[in-house]
């Protein structure tokens, strides 16, 4: 599962809430697995789905035997149900029962353990949760009739009675009739297909055990794509219409299960492979076994699809990983569910590194190393394994996910390639087909390996947080030695090591040799001496990028300058780039803008171009100009973003030579939407007085996603106009995009922020918390947050006592915890922030006037 659905919902959540907390929130408890007290064997299930009026009629027939003798009940999970009546199959009375709670309890005798059990329930429901129903209204006249399910985590109880828990596994199949023209998808292999009058009856059969929670069903007017790779049947779920939408997207999935099915040593396990796109997904993917279900935001036109050559595979692979790391092998609580989100992370940058490089591997894990960075900055850290929530949704954050994939990776490093595919392969031979918990996985690596791995699990999984790490270098010439000096910095708040043992690939480069060395992280303070023929050119710490960490490493320009331009790591080039920016030499501004237009891959373009903003001189204004036709659009981005450092008030015009220049590319487009998006955003970040009218003009424009309406409203954020107050308002309005609405419900709370009159935001952001579209209230929850007033806590109480999706009411409680802690700091942080640009401009004006005095000098 991804929740991709935050990636629209109008900014950081995390950036609003600030600094970092503990995870757990007042009234979290421990929760452990379910006993086992019946095997269930299989489920069966029969229904018929009535789209118009929203409901589900059916029987589930469930095989389960006890597990010890004397069994008197058997109990399922059974939310909001109208429970007609229910039998023992092979027994002519009825037997007795009772429905509370949201449990169903039926009387069986006393039975022996191994003793098959069917019981048979019809039941009618009308479902809030679990089972989603997708039509026209008066807001969307021309939405698709559709309806699909998503059971993760413990929502299938919602739509079927079951044992809803990830330790209880059983084949399963699924009968369902639906009215014509639809198709209705389900797992495993399609038994049969019939039709009577105007409905029609489809009949999947699942022959391999699973949980609840991944039994499926999406039904609509679907186009139907096939494919086929080494006799597994692909089959893609379509709109009509995007069928080339579709191939784009997904036109991939058969070198992903050639590629896991080789590396993991264990073929595709299933009958087939559905991927089934569907409207108002809410979640990126959903790993239904054998069926994924895809938000259709990951359709790309053909406009839109070279922005994803690095970044399109990813959600597909991920859940294609799935299929074996969360369903062949399923966590059995959920405690433990990072070996289903986190092998699935990893086995998606794995895809990166085999079909475009080893390059593109190492940007996907500084990706995911920074998006857990910025959750365990800004919000909260918390040990990996964790069984204190509130609601299992709660754990499914940049720990499970990035996280996880980082253990995975520093795992690679310290075992070497050959055991660590070793251990993969006996991990998922020994276990395939059942439950799983992290003392499995250790264990495993253990036979596998004969490496005990205890302390490493200690610190990086039932420990939190990383190293922070101080680097030093020093030469001595006579000696000709390099002595590298770390020092451990990190806080150990919140079960953090006070020493993380890791080891570390270091290198030493002049211009004809280079030598590396391979170090062991085990004291807080230590030295490392290594003897060189030759002062280095280039000193590279953690080469190839194996440690999670942060890092201030200071190093002269000179081997900064011979970095950015000779490295062969991506990585180590993108660090050089971040380095020289705190430099702002001429020096510098040429060797970033030669990297913007020069370099071999796009991120460390893109990094350049960062790197330039962040000077914000005259200098790196020219430089970055001079950039703004680089040919990849994804370096172009980059660059455009980087204008927006550029501010109105700053001297020389600059801002207003930046604001041009991003006025330009709204006004006469690019072969990018998200380029267009970037300039939308970076125009609104130079406040300049032209903004707002480009701004405006640019929410007219239609895109991928609505991209440039999204990033459009995050550039009204940043511009402060109280002018596009009513924009926000207007677009937040239910029949806008669902992307668009959502930031401009985000807009609203930083608009709102910067009001004389806070009232108009807050009452429209109060309104929003009871729209009907998850994206929207999401956003409308980080919003009030970003606005800080804390009249909002009584509506966002309310939100999080009545709301049914566990995301929006973990947000609530953040949110309503941050407001109370700030009652009294609301004034105070906005002057910190005025003062904190303040300084950065007056830093600037310095740095420019140091650049003219170097200038005459050098002349």
């Amino acid at each position: 599962m991804t929740d991709r659905i935050l990636d629209y919902c109008g900014g950081s959540f995390s950036a609003a809430l600030g600094a970092q907390r503990p995870f757990a929130l007042p009234g979290d408890k421990p929760h452990y697995a379910r006993d086992r007290l019946v095997d269930v064997q299989h489920i069966k299930l029969q229904i018929t789905l009535d789209l118009e009026a929203k409901r589900i009629e059916g029987t589930v027939r469930t095989t389960f035997a006890p597990i010890n003798d004397g069994a008197a009940t058997v109990e399922f999970d059974a939310v909001e149900m109208e429970i007609s009546s229910v039998e023992i199959q092979g027994r002519r009375s009825k037997p007795k029962y009772s429905y509370e709670g949201g449990r169903l309890r039926i009387q069986l005798g006393r039975r022996k353990a191994g003793e098959l059990i069917t019981t048979i329930v019809h039941y009618s429901a009308s479902p809030r949760r679990g089972l989603y129903f997708v039509g026209p209204d008066e807001g969307y006249p021309d939405k698709p009739l559709q309806v699909w399910s998503q059971g993760q985590d413990e929502d299938s109880r919602h739509w079927f009675p079951c044992v809803d828990f990830p330790n209880e596994m059983a084949t399963s199949e699924l009968v369902v009739t639906v009215p014509k023209p639809l198709t209705a998808v389900s797992n495993g292999k399609l038994v049969r297909v019939s039709e009577r009058g105007r409905k029609r009856t489809f009949h999947w059969r699942q022959e391999q055990p699973h949980v609840a929670y991944l039994i499926s069903v999406a039904a609509a007017d679907f186009a139907e794509i096939t494919d086929e790779v080494d006799g597994v049947p692909l089959q893609y779920y379509v709109p009509k219409g995007r069928e080339a939408d579709g191939k784009r997207a997904l036109g991939r999935t058969p070198a992903m299960v050639r590629f896991f099915s080789e590396v993991i040593g264990e073929p595709y396990p299933y009958a087939k492979y559905a991927q089934v796109v569907v409207s108002d997904f809410i979640f990126g993917g959903m790993e239904n076994v054998s069926a994924t279900t895809l938000t259709d935001s990951v359709l790309q036109d053909r406009r839109a699809h070279p922005d994803f050559a690095d970044a399109g595979d990813g959600l597909v692979a991920h859940e294609l990983a799935h299929q074996w790391f969360g369903d062949l092998l399923t966590c059995r609580d959920w405690a433990h569910g990072w070996l289903n989100e986190g092998f699935a992370t990893y086995f998606d940058a794995l895809f990166a590194e085999r079909n475009r490089g080893v390059a593109a591997m190492r940007n996907e894990m500084r990706i995911n190393a920074e998006s857990y960075m910025r959750e365990d900055a800004q919000r909260y850290r918390r040990p990996i394994v964790n069984n204190v929530y509130n609601e299992p949704i709660d754990l499914f954050d940049r720990q499970f996910y990035e996280k996880g994939a980082w253990v995975l990776h520093m795992l690679r490093f310290e075992l070497g390639d050959t055991l660590f595919w070793k251990t993969i392969r006996h991990y998922v031979a020994k276990h395939k087909g059942g439950n799983v918990t992290t003392p499995d996985f250790q264990r495993a690596i253990e036979e596998a390996t004969g490496r005990n791995l205890d302390a490493f699990f200690d610190q990086w999984v039932y420990g939190a947080g990383h190293p922070k790490l101080t680097v030093a270098f020093e030469w001595d010439d006579a000696a000709k030695q390099a002595k590298l000096s770390v020092k451990q910095t990190q806080s150990t708040e919140h079960n953090t090591a006070e020493v993380f043992h890791a080891p570390v690939l270091v290198d030493f480069a002049s211009e004809t040799a280079s030598q590396s060395f391979r170090i062991r992280l085990t004291e807080r303070e230590q030295s490392f001496y290594f003897p060189l023929s030759d002062r280095p050119k280039m000193v590279r710490f953690d080469v190839g990028g194996w440690l999670l960490k942060s890092i201030e490493f200071k190093r002269s320009q000179e081997q900064l300058l011979y970095q950015i331009e000779h490295d062969d790591d991506i990585l180590g080039r993108i660090d050089a780039a971040k380095a020289l920016a705190k430099l702002g030499t001429k020096e510098a501004v040429a060797a970033l803008k030669k990297a913007v237009l020069g370099d071999a891959f796009w991120a460390v373009q893109a990094q350049a171009a960062s790197a330039l903003g962040t000077l914000g001189s005259e200098e790196a204004l020219d430089a970055l100009l001079a950039c703004v036709d680089v040919r990849d659009r994804r370096a172009r981005r980059g660059v455009i973003g980087a204008l927006g450092e550029f501010r109105d008030e700053q001297p020389a015009n600059r801002g207003a030579r930046a604001a041009e220049a991003l006025e330009r590319v709204l006004r006469e487009g690019d072969a990018s939407y998200y380029v267009e998006a970037a300039a939308a955003a970076a125009l609104g970040k130079t406040r300049s007085p032209r903004a707002f009218e480009a701004l405006e003009r640019a929410l007219e424009k239609e895109s991928h996603n609505s991209i440039i309406r999204v990033r459009a409203f995050e550039g009204f954020g940043e511009l402060r106009d109280q002018r596009a107050l009513p924009l926000a308002v207007e677009w937040s309005a239910y029949g806008r995009p669902t992307r668009a609405r959502s930031s401009a419900t985000a807009c609203l709370g930083k608009l709102g922020r910067y009001a004389e009159r806070k009232e108009p935001a807050l009452d429209r952001l109060t309104e929003l918390l009871d729209d009907p579209s998850l994206p929207v209230r999401l956003a409308a929850v980080a919003a009030l947050q970003e606005l800080g007033e804390d009249r909002a806590i009584p509506a966002l109480e309310r939100l999080a006592g009545r709301e049914l999706d566990g995301r929006v009411v973990r947000r609530c409680r953040e949110v309503v915890a941050r407001l109370r802690e700030g009652r009294d700091k609301g004034e105070e942080v906005s002057k910190l922030r005025e003062e904190l640009d303040k300084l950065r401009e007056e830093q600037r004006t310095l740095k420019d006037q140091m650049q003219k005095l170097q200038s005459r000098g050098d002349s």
